[in-house]
């Protein structure tokens, strides 16, 4: 999803050392064609995030889920003509920080237990007709009536459900 090349520091000398900092910052500009991405949020929507890591502690209990995120870092170290390349890749966790409070842009957690936070009762007719959940179709259901899941939303998969149901 990003990607750097460089050779600052190089070549390095026998007996020496080279240690280096990478900030990568993967754009959704330059990923939105990419397949198989799980992202925390919509695709068409700005402020989306990668997916975190699936965190599993048991090995065996990685089959019970459904999608496991996992990421890498490749690192690849040219030695030289004769000696070739020196490929590794090391295993990273991505998690992301909770959201900060912010007025302008508040919603109702999955975690809130408090009626006073939901919406009020006037704006649900208007919640139901601009209702764009693409996992769930059915916005009658006794779903609906609970608070917002804050899940992650996989557009290929709501995509071709989509597509199924206006063909049936």
């Amino acid at each position: 999803v990003a990607e750097v090349d460089t050779e600052e520091g190089c070549p390095v000398g026998p007996g020496f050392t080279l240690s280096k900092v990478m900030h990568l910052t993967p754009l959704l500009a330059y990923n939105k064609d990419k397949r198989g991405l799980a992202l925390d949020g919509q695709l068409k929507h700005e402020d989306t995030n990668l997916a975190s890591s699936s965190l599993v502690t048991d090995p065996s209990q990685k089959e019970n889920l459904g999608i496991v995120v996992q990421y890498r870092v490749k690192v690849k170290l040219t030695l030289g003509a004769l000696a070739g390349d020196l490929v590794a890749e090391l295993p990273f966790t991505l998690m992301h920080p909770k959201p900060e409070d912010d007025p302008d842009n508040q919603r109702p957690s999955s975690e809130s237990k408090n009626p006073s936070t939901a919406a009020a009762p006037d704006n649900t007719s208007q919640d139901t007709a601009l209702d764009t959940n693409l996992i769930q179709l059915d916005t009658d259901g006794p779903e609906n009536t609970a608070e917002p899941n804050d899940d992650i939303i996989f557009e290929d998969f709501a995509r071709l459900r989509l597509k199924g149901e206006t063909e049936a």
